[in-house]
């Protein structure tokens, strides 16, 4: 079983997770939110993460319509998802190492994130938890989550932590999200 565990703000930072989850979009910009402090804190990762947007191994493909009528609030309608793939970052710390998930929840930098592009990734994650073990070495048993797509990203956390526990149900060793 996995535990995902919800994290606050920075708390991320002192996970004792397997994989901390870092709230990104597929243009190699970390400027704002929990996503500035992992660039801050991780800076070789940031620079891989750049260079992985630059030749588009981290993407989402996907049918979408933008509104631009007011610039400074930009509407995002997602039609279908097609494809989408993390950028996945090893790192080692005190003899402890940990995958950093960099999850796409928008597409550029200045749009809100999306539910559909959430949910997309989170059927990644399911799909893919083997692979990311085999990486890591060892049995994933517990995924840190910031709240993924709010603040910048204009989502509501409520309704994404549902898809969380709707995607992940049979994954949880206590039936749900919990808090550190």
């Amino acid at each position: 079983m996995v535990k995902i565990v919800e994290i606050k703000d920075k708390e991320i930072f002192d996970s004792d997770a397997d994989v901390l989850v870092n709230s990104t979009n597929i243009k190699g910009m970390m400027g704002a939110g929990i996503a500035k402090e992992f660039k801050r804190r991780f800076p070789e990762m940031f620079k891989d993460y750049k260079k992985a947007c630059k030749k588009k191994e981290t993407y989402i493909l996907a049918k979408f319509e933008v509104d631009w009528k007011d610039k400074n609030n930009p509407i995002i309608k997602v039609h279908k998802i097609y494809d989408w793939k993390p950028h996945i970052w090893i790192h080692n710390k005190d003899n402890r190492s940990f995958i950093i998930l960099n999850f796409p929840t928008k597409i550029y930098w200045d749009l809100p994130s999306d539910y559909k592009i959430i949910e997309a990734g989170l059927k990644w994650l399911r799909r893919n938890l083997k692979t990311l073990s085999d990486i890591l070495g060892r049995k994933i048993k517990k995924i840190a989550f910031p709240q993924i797509g709010s603040g910048y990203g204009k989502l509501e956390w409520d309704k994404t932590k549902r898809l969380i526990e709707n995607v992940f149900h049979n994954f949880f060793d206590n039936r749900s999200i919990s808090k550190l």
